[in-house]
């Protein structure tokens, strides 16, 4: 049979007075209806904190994802802005005035017909 390693997010209240604690108690929850093959191989806890800027990982690596994610969303508003003026230009372009191959009446762009 194959071995499978899972990772898994989990948020979970427990009564616990630290994260060591917590992580103790998870993973005799985990693993109490367990097999006998399975192994916890890593496992992270800690404390949520209702302060929005605090966090586990270091400044400088929340200032360049900060910064990457700021640069995103520039790029992405600049490619929606440059996509917005070349339907435009597309929306714009008059309908040939002699000839009229299509044999379709002119109609402008706005959708009114000529009087």
């Amino acid at each position: 049979m194959p071995r499978y390693e899972i990772v898994a997010h989990v948020t979970r209240e427990l009564e616990c007075a630290n994260a060591e604690d917590a992580a103790a108690e998870f993973r005799r929850q985990l693993l109490g209806d367990a097999g006998r093959n399975d192994a916890l191989l890593h496992l992270a806890v800690w404390r949520e904190d209702t302060a929005p800027d605090v966090s586990p990982l270091p400044w400088s690596l929340r200032k360049s994802l900060m910064d990457f994610f700021a640069s995103l969303e520039r790029c992405a508003s600049d490619a929606e802005e440059a996509f917005r003026g070349r339907v435009e230009a597309i929306l714009m372009v008059p309908a040939p005035a002699a000839g009229n191959e299509g044999g379709a009446p002119e109609v402008p762009v706005d959708g009114s017909r000529p009087a």
